[in-house]
């Protein structure tokens, strides 16, 4: 039987019950995140028919979904998931060519992003380029705590920075939020990253980053004490940050770390990360994982220096009108 592509909004939460199972094992099984807490808001967002997008169906079975969000002039395609060995790419195509043509039709919007950590940049590729997207592909990678800890001193850098006294580390409290959005925002001025998301390219966008790490919880919760900033003391004014969470029980999430650029190849990013590590291991963490893009030659080869290894990649695609 030929699958079709519907209207999201015509279905029932319940008929994508098998669906974001089989997600939420792709999650766990390749990308070692627990899926479990997104899932409870899509399945919430569908139940109100509120969530834009469309369906791959096979007879009454939902295969595949996609779905989109509008911000202003921005459209954002938050998710594609097709069931393991369901459809042929043919499909998968369908399903996006849908979505990129609501979206590239929609009024007012004149860039479009999205990353799609289920599928490698190479699988998607020839569907966005076909709608002018370019292409960009991003890392998944992931670090042995324990490895790591046994390496520190191969890893440390010949002069810490906090032993000057000019440094000081101290838990990142929701107080430093204005100043994390800053120095994030100054951090990644024509930086690829913000050519990918264009929230690092202004301070207004930097806060709407934050804001998902810290209140919405975007990548998981927090670990306690284990989010860190570091204020250059002569100035009082913050050079660096690391943001770590919980995405599965032994799983942490870097999802954001940043060095001022006065500040940089001194070691204090290093310093940060094993301060960070240190604390997470102490509350029962094994891993960390990370996403890096890959033209960022310099951010890759620290974090392989740090013990790092790439265990995926996936494809971010951007169109500016």
């Amino acid at each position: 039987m030929s699958s079709e592509v519907i209207d999201i909004r015509r279905l029932h939460a319940d008929d994508f019950s098998s669906l974001l199972e089989a997600e939420g094992r792709a999650w766990s099984e390749h990308l070692r995140w627990d899926y479990a807490p997104a899932a409870r808001v899509i399945r919430a967002c569908l139940t109100d028919r509120r969530l834009n997008g469309y369906a791959l169906m096979n007879g009454a079975t939902v295969e595949g979904y996609s779905f989109y969000i509008c911000e202003g002039d921005k459209g954002l395609i938050g998710d594609c998931f097709v069931a393991s060995q369901a459809a042929v790419p043919d499909d998968v195509f369908r399903l996006l060519d849908y979505v990129l043509e609501t979206l590239m039709a929609w009024p007012g919007v004149r860039r479009i992003e999205t990353q799609l950590p289920h599928f490698s940049a190479e699988a998607l590729e020839p569907c966005f380029r076909r709608h002018g997207f370019n292409t960009y592909v991003r890392r998944f990678m992931l670090l042995d705590l324990d490895k790591f800890h046994m390496q520190i001193p191969r890893v440390a850098t010949p002069s810490d920075p906090l032993r000057s006294g000019e440094f000081a580390i101290e838990p990142w409290e929701r107080r430093h939020d204005q100043q994390v959005a800053d120095l994030v925002c100054r951090t990644y001025r024509g930086h690829i990253d913000a050519v990918i998301n264009d929230q690092y390219a202004s301070a207004h966008g930097a806060s709407r980053l934050i804001e998902n790490i810290v209140e919405l919880r975007g990548c998981g919760d927090q670990v306690p004490r284990a989010s860190l900033v570091a204020t250059y003391m002569p100035s009082g004014k913050l050079a660096g940050l690391v943001a770590l969470t919980g995405v599965r029980r032994h799983t942490a999430h870097i999802p954001q770390v940043a060095v001022a650029p006065e500040f940089q190849s001194m070691g204090l990013g290093a310093a940060l990360l094993a301060a960070a590590f240190r604390e997470a291991s102490c509350r029962g963490y094994r891993e960390v994982s990370l996403t890096v893009t890959d033209l960022n030659r310099q951010a890759v080869r620290f974090y392989e220096r740090l013990g790092f290894s790439t265990f995926r990649t996936f494809g971010a695609y951007v169109w500016d009108a």
